[in-house]
């Protein structure tokens, strides 16, 4: 017997491989974000340890002398600044997780975009790339999906850092005008790889967004986006 071709199916099927791709990238961003957290974090309580033994050490020695204390407050210092890298880092992964509670909220780009550079410096240090934040102040807040938009700087992001020599940067900017907030992210130095990189589904997900991408001269990417995305 014949089988007629159903078009509503087939209309379901992709859209149920467009979900699951969308899923599955989503599980990958999330991932990656964590092992970046968990390798920082370790970082800075060996850092602590070390800092900690150090000033052990110089006790069982009987060093405590005036002339020692200078170097007491050095150490105490240095795993000060530690513990406030480490504060910071799980302030952004604790918002970034609570982003995901619902597929819609009101939020502020700034926020949201500083959050995710912190938690991809990692990744930036290992390549000696500097991310640069150029946020403009009091952008109204935004009504959107946040973890589509994280997930989508994410990937211009990523596919940016392999075609930059070290010591370049990556400048990442807001701007709100008319109802609209741009953000801007710009590859700055030596590109070793030319033409713009991007992931293919960074166009499903902008058209979930309600807004607009634009590649211009293969070193810039161009989000608009909507306020409120109806």
């Amino acid at each position: 017997m014949a089988r007629f071709y159903d078009m509503d199916e087939h209309h379901m099927n992709s859209n149920d491989k467009h979900k699951d791709a969308l899923r599955t990238l989503q599980l990958q961003f999330v991932g990656k974000l964590l092992a970046g957290f968990t390798h920082e974090t370790k970082n800075y309580l060996a850092i602590i340890k070390e800092s900690v033994g150090l000033i052990g050490d110089m006790l069982k020695m009987g060093k405590l002398s005036r002339n020692d204390v200078p170097e007491y407050f050095n150490i105490i210092n240095s795993i000060n600044e530690q513990i406030e890298k480490a504060n910071d880092l799980f302030k952004y992964l604790n918002r970034f997780a609570h982003r995901m509670d619902t597929p819609l909220s009101a939020f502020n780009v700034n926020e949201s975009l500083e959050e995710l550079s912190g938690l991809l410096n990692r990744f930036a240090n290992q390549k000696r790339i500097v991310l640069e934040k150029q946020f403009q102040k009091d952008l109204p807040q935004i009504y959107s999906n946040p973890s589509l938009l994280q997930l989508l700087v994410f990937n211009i992001i990523e596919s940016g850092m392999p075609r930059l020599d070290r010591n370049s940067t990556i400048s990442i900017q807001t701007h709100h005008t008319d109802g609209f907030i741009d953000i801007r992210i710009i590859l700055k130095g030596t590109v070793l790889e030319e033409g713009a990189s991007s992931h293919e589904l960074n166009d499903s997900i902008i058209k979930e967004l309600g807004g607009q991408l634009s590649l211009m001269g293969g070193t810039e990417t161009f989000i608009h986006l909507p306020v409120r995305n109806m």
